[in-house]
């Protein structure tokens, strides 16, 4: 399992960490998740084929669930930052 650098925890709530891109750290934590729900769904369909090989049909009702609960909360990241990115984008426009 890969080693995980822990998260600073925000100042105070409402404060804008500097994330070192120009995205806020909500979108960056957005675009994480999605990411990681993406590889974690992808790891799933490499475990539901061993639980195939193996013949074990409760894991591999177990890991299609698992995967589709990835590709769903993927699905749900993708809407909300597409929906967060044309807002600002918006907002951008509207104060040129």
């Amino acid at each position: 399992m890969p080693h995980l650098e822990p998260r600073m925890p925000s100042e105070r709530p409402g404060t804008v960490r500097d994330t070192g891109t120009a995205e806020t750290d909500e979108n960056y934590d957005l675009v994480s998740l999605l990411y990681h729900c993406l590889k974690a769904a992808d790891a799933y369909t490499q475990y539901v084929a061993d639980a195939e090989d193996n013949g074990d049909d409760e894991l591999v009702e177990f890991f299609e669930n698992a995967r589709k609960v990835q590709n769903r909360l993927a699905n749900e990241a993708r809407a909300l930052l597409a929906r967060r990115l044309t807002d600002a984008s918006d907002a951008s426009d509207e104060e040129s």
